[in-house]
């Protein structure tokens, strides 16, 4: 599975950098939840600026020996396959200059895969995650064409292809209220699939994705539910699906309340680079937000400057000394802090407005809940009474 955010473990100086680039605005799918305000733009990466990101990236003191190019922000298969073979070269030459290792991935719909992608992705050992919501009476319902119809269909035959090549990948899904009514047919999905690895997202409050399906009063219970009910599921299936919740969580409890390193609150374990080369670190959802007097969160452009400048950008030591606020608030004040590390910056943002504050909805359904029905879950199972 490509994933931004990495299992939670104790602190640890990071020698991995996960950069995520956004080789195009635009999307061919039209999902209900979306949080890219430009998705119906095809509003590409410029020759020039692909070739100013991979040198300002590799070239920085900030970044780890091992980097990871996520082309995301978009769908990364609208762009022509030329772009990569001259993306990849590019950096691979940078990458050999400056004495690091690159890899990359695609976190992409899947509807666009053909033999010719296939072919690329096998040659370049790309590294695959496909956004799939389930069955397709609860995928099609919310992932979309642009004339509401439905996608499922072309995302399976996209799976199938990555599966007849024998390319391994993980599915991304995203939780709504209707999911919930349907935990044991949603995890048999993936089963019947041979889909072996899901993280789950929930709908939420996010960019321009103004309302979330699970504000109800009764959406943490729900969801609750619905997972002990998934764990089960997968008890029965003798764990065929590796579900990124149960094990990310897992390893929390296994480091013993160790302090965790949560990578989206932390400056320099994530970069965030939008098509027109500007640059940010922290979370990839606020590439595209702006602040309540209108000002984005860019903390410089890598056409005409060094990333390392980004240390002295007002703007990155406004967010960097706001978010660390919060994070302490978290720290203070919550019991799941070593399942957490101090929540999601951009949860907080699009929540409240603000970085400095601790508790959002997404946490309590998310973070909270999943550890309470795990916990739970291992209690049973063991016999033995265990507490955040």
């Amino acid at each position: 599975m490509v994933r931004v955010e990495t299992p939670d473990a104790p602190a640890a100086e990071p020698r991995r950098t996960l950069v995520v680039l956004q080789p195009t605005t635009f999307c061919n799918l039209d999902c209900s939840y979306c949080y890219l305000p430009e998705r119906h733009r095809t509003v590409k990466m410029r020759p020039e600026v692909l070739r100013a990101v991979c040198s300002g990236i590799l070239s920085s003191s900030l970044v780890g020996d091992s980097v990871v190019f996520l082309w995301h922000l978009g769908e990364p298969l609208a762009m022509p396959r030329e772009f990569y073979e001259e993306a990849f070269e590019t950096a691979a030459r940078a990458a050999e200059r400056h004495g690091r290792r690159v890899q990359h991935g695609f976190q992409t719909n899947a509807t666009l895969l053909d033999g010719a992608w296939v072919d690329l992705i096998r040659r370049h050992r790309v590294g695959m995650g496909v956004s799939v919501d389930g069955p397709a009476f609860i995928h099609d319902r919310v992932r979309t064409t642009r004339r509401g119809g439905p996608t499922h269909a072309a995302v399976m035959r996209g799976v199938g292809l990555l599966q007849e090549a024998g390319i391994g990948f993980g599915a991304i899904s995203v939780l709504t209220d209707f999911t919930l009514d349907h935990p044991e047919e949603f995890y048999d999905f993936f089963v019947d699939h041979g889909i072996r690895e899901v993280g789950f997202n929930i709908d939420e409050i996010e960019g321009v994705n103004r309302t979330s399906s699970l504000g109800s009063a009764d959406s943490t219970e729900r969801y609750e539910e619905f997972l002990a009910r998934l764990l089960e599921r997968a008890e029965h299936h003798r764990g065929a699906v590796k579900i990124r919740e149960v094990w990310t969580n897992t390893a929390a409890l296994a480091y013993g309340g160790a302090d965790p390193v949560n990578t989206t609150n932390q400056p320099f374990h994530i970069f965030n680079v939008d098509h027109l080369g500007n640059v940010s670190t922290f979370c990839p959802e606020l590439v595209t937000a702006r602040a309540a007097d209108g000002a984005g969160f860019a903390m410089g452009n890598l056409v005409d400057r060094p990333l390392d400048e980004m240390l002295e950008h007002p703007t990155f030591r406004g967010v960097r000394d706001e978010i660390a606020a919060g994070v302490q608030k978290c720290r203070e004040t919550c019991d799941y802090w070593a399942f957490c590390g101090g929540g999601s910056p951009s949860n907080k943002f699009f929540e409240t407005g603000r970085f400095d504050v601790a508790e959002t909805r997404t946490c309590r359904v998310h973070k909270k809940a999943t550890v309470d029905v795990l916990l739970r879950h291992l209690q049973r199972r063991t016999g033995s009474a265990l507490a955040p």
